[in-house]
């Protein structure tokens, strides 16, 4: 069993017997932080999040995770998804990206992430609402959002 516990600034996390200190903070790429757990730092990356599959990196290591078929279902019906004018996918809301997920030319479905944006301290996965191929990403990491600006084109 693993139990998470909000502990001052991280969190105590208990795996079976064993209870570690992890502390999170943004490390220097875009998709980068680095986690300290029980004072020992680890440089963990996003390299790759769909809908079904998340690869990360981990101190330099690759490590790859298949999400089970009821969690991409359940995430799917309950992840909101951003207004849509026509061809283009939009801000939910004000923020800065964090992270462009897709690349000009892959094939996305219905429910994927596309950009996660930061706003008030909080990411969001802002996900596509249809199948389609991306066209043409409108904003880079690090640019600042406005509610409703175009951030992805797709193509049906």
């Amino acid at each position: 069993m693993v139990e998470a516990v909000r502990a001052g600034d991280g969190f105590r996390v208990t795996v079976g017997e064993n209870t570690y200190l992890l502390k999170l903070k943004r490390g220097v790429g875009p998709n980068e932080i680095v986690a300290e757990v029980s004072d020992k730092p680890l440089s963990v990356a996003l390299l790759e999040a769909n809908s079904q599959r998340v690869e990360i990196s981990l101190n330099g290591e690759r490590f790859s995770f298949q999400r089970p078929a009821a969690a991409i279902a359940s995430s799917q019906s309950e992840a909101p998804v951003a207004a849509v004018r026509k061809d283009v996918i939009v801000a939910p809301m004000p923020g800065r990206v964090i992270g462009t997920l897709v690349k000009v030319g892959e094939r996305v479905s219905a429910g994927d992430p596309l950009v996660i944006i930061e706003s008030m301290k909080m990411e969001i996965a802002v996900r596509s609402d249809r199948d389609g191929e991306i066209a043409e990403a409108l904003v880079s990491d690090g640019e600042s959002v406005k509610r409703g600006q175009a951030l992805v084109r797709l193509r049906s």
